[in-house]
C-alpha cells in the first residue's frame, strides 16, 4: 500500500549528539522532546561531497537539528545551534568567524577588510608549484628566520644590527661592484688586491 504524504511527512526536531561515527560521518541524537529517545545513525549535512568535499563533525553533547521521517527511523542533521550553553564566538554581520576548541581562530571582516589567523600551533602551507605573495609591504616578525634554500634579493637590501653583530656569515663572499665601508675593517686573514698585494705589504 502507498503511503499517504501525511504518513511520510517529515519532521522538525532538535537533540543533543550522544555519539558520532568519524568515518562515516554520521551521529546519534537524543531527543528530550520525545521522551530521550535515541535516533539510528543519522548522515550529517555538509556543503560537499562528491568531486569536492567538505568534513566538519559536530562533537558529543552538541545540540543540533535534524528531520526526521514520521516513523523517527531516517533523515539527516542539518546542523547545530546556539543556546544559552554554547554562546556565539563574535558578534558583528560584517564577519565571518570559525573558532576551534584549542583557541585557533580564522576571522574575515568584510567591514574592514581583514584577514586575521591566529593559530596556537604550527601552520604548514605545502604547493607543488610556485608561492607568489604580492604586497605593497611585507614583514615578518619573529625572533628567528631560517631560509633553507637559495635566496636572491633583486633589489636594495638594509641590515640593522642589535647589540650584537648586524650579520654573520659563514663562507665565502663574492661581490661584483664596489665596496663602501664607512668605518674600520678588521681582518684576521690576508687581503689581497688585483695586482696581489696584501694588506701586510705591496710589490
Amino acid at each position: 500500500m502507498n503511503s499517504t504524504f501525511g504518513e511520510a511527512a517529515a519532521t522538525l526536531q532538535f537533540g543533543i549528539v550522544v555519539e558520532i561515527a568519524e568515518a562515516t560521518c554520521r551521529a546519534k541524537v537524543r531527543l528530550p522532546a520525545l521522551d530521550n529517545l535515541i535516533t539510528h545513525w543519522l548522515p550529517v549535512l555538509v556543503p560537499k561531497t562528491c568531486r569536492d568535499k567538505h568534513y566538519f563533525m559536530p562533537d558529543v553533547g552538541e545540540h543540533v537539528a535534524l528531520m526526521l521521517d514520521s516513523r523517527g527511523e531516517d533523515g539527516c542533521i542539518l546542523g547545530a545551534l546556539y543556546s544559552s550553553a554554547d554562546v556565539t564566538p563574535c558578534s558583528g554581520v560584517e564577519k565571518h568567524h570559525i573558532a576551534f576548541d584549542d583557541g585557533t581562530t580564522v576571522e574575515y571582516d568584510r567591514d574592514s577588510h581583514v584577514l586575521s589567523v591566529n593559530a596556537v600551533g604550527p601552520i604548514t602551507i605545502e604547493a607543488a608549484g610556485p608561492v607568489l605573495v604580492r604586497t605593497p609591504k611585507a614583514t615578518i616578525d619573529a625572533p628567528e628566520t631560517r631560509v633553507t634554500g637559495h635566496l636572491t634579493v633583486e633589489k636594495g637590501m638594509t641590515v640593522t644590527g642589535g647589540g650584537g653583530a648586524a650579520a654573520s656569515i659563514t663562507g665565502d663572499i663574492e661581490v661584483q661592484g664596489d665596496i663602501h665601508v664607512d668605518g674600520s675593517v678588521d681582518a684576521s686573514g690576508t687581503i689581497l688586491d688585483a695586482s696581489g698585494n696584501s694588506n701586510h705589504h705591496s710589490h
